[in-house]
């Protein structure tokens, strides 16, 4: 916010979680954060999004949002889980490309300040910004017409 004071931040609320828990949702020196109920609607006026590791990279990748993609386990979880899963790329929407299309930040690469810097880039190099858009439109095309989370968990598994 410091960087591009324009900037509105915009967050989709779990339907589980009641407004009230976000009405004084502010940082200093900047716009209220807005809360809107839908994923989809949160992608359809967003630049750039950072969502957690999972089926949602799909639904931000159908929408054509760049997208910086966030992932933390407990430390024990996460060295446990990392000898059984074999994979370079975590999120869905890189394993479906099958390079590594959008960042990752896993686990201790998961900081406030490494968020911020991939988000700020997405934002300010048009080329990287366009680079991306494009990646994401083949694989949409990839995935094809309605059912694509079915096909992506499918393409995921059979990467696995």
């Amino acid at each position: 916010s410091r960087q591009l004071p324009e900037t509105q931040f915009v967050v989709a609320r779990a339907p589980s979680l009641d407004d009230r828990l976000f009405s004084s949702v502010r940082w200093k020196g900047t716009k209220p954060i807005e809360v809107l109920a839908r994923t989809d609607d949160v992608l359809a006026v967003a630049d750039v999004a950072v969502t957690a590791s999972g089926t949602a990279t799909v639904q931000a990748a159908l929408h054509g949002r760049p997208m910086v993609v966030v992932y933390r386990l407990s430390p024990l979880t996460y060295r446990l889980g990392r000898r059984f899963v074999h994979v370079d790329t975590f999120a869905m929407v890189n394993l479906i490309a099958g390079r590594r299309i959008v960042p990752e930040l896993i686990q201790d690469d998961c900081t406030p300040e490494n968020v911020s810097r991939e988000v700020l880039s997405l934002l300010t190099d048009p080329a990287r910004f366009e680079a991306t858009r494009a990646a994401l439109k083949d694989v949409r095309q990839k995935l094809g017409a309605p059912g694509a989370s079915g096909r992506a968990a499918e393409a995921v598994l059979a990467m696995i």
